[in-house]
Order: structure tokens, then sequence, then C-alpha cells
């Protein structure tokens, strides 16, 4: 599938003890189109203590990009392990089927890299969108603020729900 895909937007999910949660409706349409389907792509994040997830389209390009670093070191006649190259993402890779509602099942490795529990906050990140469990994005000491706004906000409304 050709183009560019958006991921924006924001939302708070509960995670139950089946392990089942909720894509927000702004990132959901989003995998919808890039995926073609109800499907979505999760992988622990390389660097950060969250998940990452995307379309099949962008999981696709990511793959483009790897042959074209490895054409290109071929070129300049470097050395390039595309295994190790896109090894951190696809180690933990998993491709998820979610009803049309959003919901899907947080597959237990998934849950234990993302050290999510009770609650995913969800937000776009242009082209994936992160999932983190809230308390751990608000322990982060920098780059997150806005994020870290949002994720009050939604936290302070489902409480105020709750009441």
């Amino acid at each position: 599938m050709a183009g560019s895909f958006v991921y924006g937007g924001s939302g708070l999910s509960t995670i139950d003890g089946k392990g089942r949660c909720t894509i927000p409706s702004e990132l959901r349409s989003t995998v919808e189109i890039s995926s073609n389907g109800n499907v979505v792509c999760l992988a622990r994040h390389p660097d950060l203590p969250c998940l990452m997830g995307f379309g099949t389209a962008e999981r696709d390009r990511l793959a483009t990009d790897l042959d074209k670093q490895w054409d290109y070191a071929q070129q300049r006649g470097e050395q390039f392990d595309r295994q190790v190259a896109g090894g951190p993402i696809a180690s933990s890779l998993m491709e998820i089927g979610f009803e049309a509602s959003g919901r899907f099942v947080m597959p237990p490795m998934l849950r234990h890299f993302g050290k999510l529990e009770g609650q995913a906050f969800f937000h776009g990140n242009i082209t994936n969108f992160y999932i983190w469990n809230p308390s751990i994005l608000l322990r982060q000491e920098a780059d997150f603020e806005m994020q870290k706004e949002i994720a009050e906000y939604f936290l302070a409304e489902a409480e105020r729900k709750r009441k």
C-alpha cells in the first residue's frame, strides 16, 4: 500500500485481566487505512520503556528501508547486517487483529515489555504511535512534557467519570 499515514491523537484505555484494551478512534482509523483492514502491528520500542504501533504499510516500509540501507552499504563497500539492524523491532513485532470498536487482546509478552498494567496511554507520533503505562510516562524526565500533560488530562477525566 503506497502513501504516507499520519498517526495523530491520543487516548487512554483500560486493560482488563485478559489483556483486552481498545485503540483510540483517532489512531484506529489510521491503522485501518494503513493496514487495509483491522490489523495493528505492535512491538517493543527499541529505546523507550513503551510499545510502538503502526499499520502493515509502515511494517512494509521498515523492511524496504532496511533493504535500501543494505544496498547503500554495498555501494560503499561496507558491511551491513539486515538481521541485526532490524532485530530490535522485529524480535517483538506482532500483528494483532482488532474488532471494529478497536478492541484487541494485548499479548502477555508485549504487556510485559511495555510494563502495562490496568491502563494504556496511546499517543500518535506521526509515523507510528506509542503505548505507555501512564505512570511510567509521567516519570520520564525529558522530551515528553506535552505527552505527559495530555496523559494527565485523560487520567483526570477517567477519575472524574469514576466518581
